[in-house]
């Protein structure tokens, strides 16, 4: 497991580093340089949010850390850096930075990031609500995934590193992989993924 966890860890680093490298491959004021890396990293933090939800033993495996911790340190990142992007661009532009717009279809796309993050909100609520509300938490809480998919359309639309093919591939291949996530745990669910998720629930009581 500790030869997983170095993988696991310097694949990150090195995805990180991309991010980072092309960011400031565009010189830009401090405040855009924020907004932009708190985009790029937010998408990355919430990715990897998502794809440890499927992986709730392996987490304790590699990690040596509960699913439910890991799962959790990694959306508040996420979430936190997905709330200082369009704050700042609010402050920059005005409060309509939050207002969504849906028409015409271009506009809506590269605007996604706006409903996302009241998509994303409202999902986030949902977990940290689940008692309460126990038999719908799950499906509000998947709102998640549709709000990943418009920022992905958002920042391949206007981002500004968006424009440079590797990162082009590297945001395919993180939305990709939060879809097949979405496709195996809640339209083709295995027998396997059951029982896995019912271990889940018994680790969460433990801890």
């Amino acid at each position: 497991m500790k030869y997983e966890r170095e993988i696991i860890v310097s694949s990150l680093v090195v995805v990180a580093g991309i991010i980072l490298f092309y960011l400031l491959q565009e010189r830009d004021i401090a405040i855009r340089m924020v907004v932009r890396a708190a985009g790029l990293f937010g998408y990355l933090f919430l990715s990897l949010a998502i794809v440890s939800s499927e992986y709730m033993l392996q987490m304790r495996k590699v990690f040596g850390r509960p699913f439910m911790n890991v799962h959790h340190h990694l959306a508040r990142v996420g979430i936190v850096l997905i709330l200082i992007h369009p704050i700042l661009v609010a402050y920059q532009f005005g409060l309509n930075a939050f207002l969504p717009v849906f028409y015409p279809f271009m506009d809506f796309l590269g605007l996604a990031g706006r409903p996302a993050l009241y998509l994303i909100i409202i999902a986030v609520l949902a977990g940290v609500y689940r008692k309460r509300i126990p038999e719908k938490w799950k499906n509000i809480h998947a709102l998640n995934y549709l709000g990943f998919v418009l920022v992905f359309f958002h920042a391949w639309i206007i981002g500004t590193d968006l424009q440079y093919g590797l990162m082009q591939i590297l945001w395919i291949v993180l939305v990709l992989i939060v879809l097949a996530v979405f496709v195996r745990k809640h339209i083709m669910p295995t027998p396997a993924r059951k029982k896995n998720a019912g271990k889940g629930k018994q680790e969460k009581r433990q801890d």
